[in-house]
């Protein structure tokens, strides 16, 4: 398998280390396996005992791309992804962005980059597309050379999908924190229990410690907010519900909206437009006030959320408001929208009370 780096941004680990060794697994025969779950390709690569040692996702295999394994085929002629806001093919940066913009590895996601890889195992499909006939998949893709994103694979015991509820009550606070922070500020729109991993230490004293791991961030940093599914499986976690810790307070106040734009326009040039921008400034500057003002991160998220599927949530509501008050024009869209989030904080803040 030729396997080489293309990008990647880390700064506790050496992902080119992990390619070498799934390298070096590939010719003592340990090929690349296809996970049977999920909507897109994805594939582990192994070390040379047969253990799992990365996750290779590729741009080519995400629903509704070009050569997806799991039946989502391409729609005719469009390019409408899985989630609203996010097009086919661009999950792969969003799962690198992801762990750009964990500052200080305080969410704990595992270290992604940027690769190409090649391999037979990975899929070609040679069906007609309607509406795409005419197009050339080996032009496209170089046969079975894919660009996608790699993530480090973390050794775990289980995911918070099929754990009981009395397991998800052992997860600490600060735990369940770090992982709702960065939904929120990444507006995550794929956050379900399959995508939290845990793992079980056992304390000096003999009890069990968990910690949680956030993967599969490729719905994140949509373009709208509009239709959106910002719907967080830990939202009915009682943990959730608890008074954020002066860390957790102390990291959001020191995050920097216009840092992670900058960061992004630069690490990955052309592939996040305005409306990106806009839609994680949004959620930045509802966590941010939440945060200042002494909201629960169950009450933040409850302003990202739609409480009843038919009506808008309200960020979704105020963000038409300012638009529609602003006429296009963005620094009174800002003003407008600000003046109005902080009356909705307000509402909350006397609900306490």
């Amino acid at each position: 398998m030729d396997v080489h780096l293309l990008k990647f941004v880390s700064s506790s680990e050496n992902l080119q280390t992990v390619l070498e060794e799934a390298e070096t697994a590939v010719t003592n025969g340990h090929s690349p396996e296809l996970c049977p779950e999920g909507v897109g390709g994805v594939y582990f690569l192994k070390d040379k005992r047969g253990r799992r040692l990365g996750v290779f996702k590729p741009q080519d295999e995400e629903p509704f791309n070009l050569n997806n394994p799991k039946g989502y085929r391409p729609r005719r002629n469009s390019w409408g992804g899985f989630k609203e806001g996010i097009l086919t093919g661009e999950a792969s940066v969003r799962e690198c962005a992801a762990f750009m913009l964990d500052y200080g590895h305080f969410s704990g996601v595992p270290a992604t980059g940027l690769i190409v890889a090649e391999h037979p195992a990975f899929y070609l499909s040679g069906e007609p597309i309607d509406g795409l006939e005419n197009v050339d998949r080996y032009a496209l893709n170089k046969g079975k050379k894919k660009l996608g994103s790699f993530q480090k694979y973390i050794q775990h015991d289980g995911d918070t999908e099929d754990a009981s509820p009395l397991l998800v009550a052992k997860f600490t606070v600060e735990e369940v924190h770090k992982i709702a922070v960065l939904d929120l500020r990444l507006f995550n729109t794929d956050r379900h229990g399959g995508n939290i991993l845990y793992k079980e230490r056992r304390g000096v004293d003999g009890s069990s410690q968990f910690s949680l791991i956030p993967i599969d961030h490729g719905y994140c940093l949509p373009s709208t907010l509009e239709g959106n599914e910002a719907w967080f499986v830990w939202q009915g976690w009682k943990q959730i519900k608890e008074k954020m810790s002066p860390r957790t307070i102390e990291y959001i106040k020191n995050l920097d909206v216009e840092k992670d734009i900058q960061l992004l326009s630069i690490q990955f040039p052309g592939q996040f437009r305005n409306e990106h921008f806009r839609v994680l400034r949004t959620a930045n500057l509802a966590l941010k006030r939440g945060a200042e003002c002494g909201l629960t991160l169950f009450e933040i998220s409850n302003l990202f959320s739609r409480l009843n599927v038919k009506k808008p949530s309200v960020l979704e509501q105020i963000s038409s408001d300012a638009e529609f008050k602003s006429q296009g024009e963005e620094d009174i869209f800002w003003a407008c929208f600000s003046q109005l989030l902080d009356r909705e904080i307000h509402k909350l803040i006397c609900k306490q009370t």
